[in-house]
């Protein structure tokens, strides 16, 4: 896991977006599950980090001499359909990180589980045809994560989100805006965290009946005056069938700006593959 190729595997279009800033970008809907059932789906992500964040300079420059960072995340999720309109999430990520220095001689890695997040959707409105649907989206993420690890695979805060996402389908098009807000508490270190506002948007546009293409776009902004600010956008083509969806799509980023105190790292682009399956 310590050098791989940057794949992304997560689910598409039924989940709520977790809004964690590190997570892929999700096409999140305001959709539900039926009443008693359930739903898995999984995203994998190994981000080889190619720019760091210099406070000296208030810039973002590439990592210094022959440094290489990578964090590989695979993040199972189990849905279940508490009634048509409340859905409960729960995902517990298995964390693999990577840091080699050879300039300091300095190689360390870490594994294990990282932060536990609790994140269910309620629908709260539906039109007569179904064409156009609102939820309020809640969400939790508990540090379970070792912050003692040669590298920390959390940051030992409790964290909070809030948020809401709304969907519309047309002739056969789905559009999707989802918008939360991230109540970061103080992390191991004593350092509170600037809270964080995500937004992310997906057009699924119809090939035939079971392709479709996908444009995606997620952007971060920091919500103090350390402004943190990144955007990326996702290209991308999808194949559903009776009960499974898979897409494959490339991940860029667009746009960097910002301060440390949310995320020091980026890197420039990775391939991307979603799945998800229903027991329905």
């Amino acid at each position: 896991m310590k050098h791989g190729a940057n794949v992304l595997v997560l689910l598409v279009l039924l989940a709520a977006s977790s809004g964690v800033q590190s997570a892929p970008i999700v096409g999140a809907s305001a959709n539900t599950i039926p009443e008693g059932t359930f739903m898995v789906d999984g995203w994998f992500l190994v981000r080889d980090f190619t720019w760091a964040y210099e406070n000296s300079s208030e810039s973002w420059t590439t990592l210094p001499g022959n440094t290489s960072e990578t964090a590989t995340t695979f993040m199972p999720r189990l849905y279940y359909g508490l009634n048509d309109w409340l859905t409960l999430r729960l995902g517990v990520p298995i964390e693999d990180r990577y840091r080699d220095r050879p300039e300091y001689d300095d190689s360390r890695s870490s594994t294990g589980f990282g932060d536990l997040i609790f994140d269910p959707k309620i629908r709260v409105y539906e039109s007569e045809d179904g064409d156009t649907r609102a939820a309020l989206l809640m969400g939790v993420r508990v540090p379970t994560g070792d912050t003692e690890a040669d590298i920390a695979l959390s940051d030992g805060s409790t964290d909070v989100m809030i948020g809401a996402v709304a969907t519309h389908n047309s002739g056969g098009a789905s559009g999707h805006v989802c918008v939360t807000h991230w109540l970061n508490g103080e992390n191991e270190w004593g350092f509170d965290v600037p809270d964080l506002w995500v937004g992310t948007l997906t057009l699924e546009v119809p090939i035939d009946e079971s392709w479709k293409l996908l444009w995606e776009a997620k952007g971060y902004a920091g919500s103090e005056d350390a402004t943190y600010r990144r955007i990326y956008a996702c290209p991308g083509i999808s194949w559903s069938g009776e009960r499974t969806t898979v897409g494959v799509s490339a991940l860029v980023s667009a746009y960097r700006d910002g301060d440390t105190a949310v995320s020091p790292y980026d890197f420039d682009w990775a391939p991307c593959l979603r799945v998800y399956y229903r027991f329905f």
